[in-house]
């Protein structure tokens, strides 16, 4: 009797844990919709759309629940296939403070079926979700039939008598002079901007002796986008097309344990299309943090095309090397 009573504690026990654990995965999803607003809600989510023009820009959201997501970054990759041919990518995500969500604004390029996986910042795998996404409609083609000629009865022939050809009167084509083409708008160019012939994918941090001896900031992450807008970046890259003035950037940095109150210094170098070395200074300034801050952000406006490397240090007088990130201007 003792025996089965222990049984069927177990049981209950296991069927317990059993449906927690279940109900933790459950909780985590990946989602698409148009937009987001800055408490995590999608707008006009769904998993199938038609793109009117390329790129069509989606938002892909990442959701843990009501717990909140471990570490200040996370992955998401991207793999759809083509005619046999698996095609991969992968966006690293800045997450803000205390939140059970992150949210990415993707271009999708081409028509096709794609599964977005989420993992962590060590690529444990959390969610997935699977979105379509159609091309342009084609117009509708409308075959047109020609009337078949009517069949005349055959008739008499006269006789040809010869003819002189007339002279053929030259005609004068008036030549429009040509019209001088508007200006384009930075945001035009922009927009119709001609994709580079190649492009590299991954930019792979190199670090000096130096500063491998001197990482102090383990859990730092640096991004780059157009803005911050609640504490993410939005059109996050790690290329940018360049356009006449500039292109104007966000730095989104992060550290779990803070940067300790004395503010960081930036200091960015610049490596020249088709050069090896980062040769030129660019910019450095001071990002001021409180003690308790451990995510900040700061404007750039880089204008020449090449790589810029953005070194991050402590504002104090030892000046300790946090971290550093990439981005270029093609």
């Amino acid at each position: 009797m003792a025996r089965k009573l222990v049984r069927s504690i177990s049981m209950k026990v296991l069927f317990i844990l059993l449906t927690c654990a279940s109900l933790s995965v459950s909780a985590q999803k990946v989602e698409f919709g148009e937009d987001f607003n800055n408490v995590g809600v999608l707008k006009n989510p769904g998993t199938e759309w038609t793109a009117s023009s390329w790129p069509k820009v989606l938002t892909v959201m990442y959701t843990n629940g009501k717990t909140t997501i471990n570490g200040n970054a996370m992955n998401l990759l991207f793999k759809s296939e083509t005619e046999g041919k698996v095609k991969t990518d992968s966006v690293k995500l800045v997450i803000g403070q205390a939140r059970n969500w992150a949210a990415l604004r993707h271009e999708f390029t081409t028509a096709n079926t794609y599964t977005v996986s989420a993992y962590d910042r060590e690529w444990k795998f959390l969610a997935s979700g699977v979105i379509k996404v159609n091309g342009p409609a084609k117009p509708a083609v409308v075959a047109v039939v020609k009337p078949e000629p009517a069949v005349k009865k055959s008739e008499p022939v006269a006789k040809v008598e010869p003819m002189v050809e007339a002279k053929k009167e030259e005609k004068i084509v008036a030549v429009e002079a040509p019209t001088k083409k508007a200006e384009l708008t930075k945001q035009q160019l922009l927009e119709n901007a001609p994709e580079p012939v190649f492009v590299e994918s991954v930019i792979k941090e190199e670090l000096t002796e130096e500063e491998k001896e001197t990482l102090v900031f383990e859990s730092f992450y640096i991004a780059f986008g157009r803005a911050v807008q609640s504490g993410m970046l939005t059109g996050q890259n790690e290329k940018f097309k360049g356009v006449p003035g500039g292109v104007d950037l966000k730095a989104l940095f992060s550290n779990n344990e803070g940067f300790g109150g004395d503010g960081v210094s930036v200091d960015i170098w610049f490596r020249p299309q088709g050069e090896k070395e980062f040769s030129q200074h660019f910019q450095e300034l001071t990002v001021p943090i409180a003690k308790d801050v451990t995510q900040a952000s700061f404007p750039m406006n880089l204008r020449d095309r090449g790589t810029y490397k953005v070194s991050l240090y402590t504002a104090n007088e030892d000046a300790v090397w946090i971290g550093s990130g990439y981005v270029s201007i093609y």
